[in-house]
């Protein structure tokens, strides 16, 4: 099976104009960010040393910040990585941080920035 056909979802690249950003550490003082390289209804691709070191399916809270789609605490599970760059599933997102994912995946799907 290859890639495509184990993605339930498609994914986008954020932009400059419609960027995506990630905070670790939520819930402390020192917040470390995260690169977001690509998104989708169901999970992120993200750039970390500090999430490559977490052990698959652990879970962890991170603030998601999608431009002008708001900013939203969620949840994600570890599912992969790879060097640095990491997997991660939404789990039980809030109905507005879905939507928001939802509308912000949509508004890049239309300006053709799919992954």
């Amino acid at each position: 099976m290859s890639n495509a056909e184990r993605r339930r979802h498609v994914r986008v690249k954020p932009t400059a104009d419609l960027p995506a950003r990630v905070a670790l550490g939520v819930e402390s003082l020192v917040r470390e960010t995260a690169e977001v390289h690509d998104v989708s209804v169901g999970g992120l691709a993200l750039g970390s040393k500090q999430l490559a070191s977490a052990p698959r399916g652990d879970t962890i809270l991170l603030e998601l910040m999608l431009g002008t789609y708001g900013d939203h605490r969620v949840d994600v599970a570890i599912r992969w990585t790879a060097g640095e760059m990491v997997g991660v599933e939404l789990v039980d997102p809030k109905p507005d941080a879905a939507q928001a994912i939802s509308r912000y995946v949509s508004e890049l799907l239309e300006r053709g920035n799919a992954s």
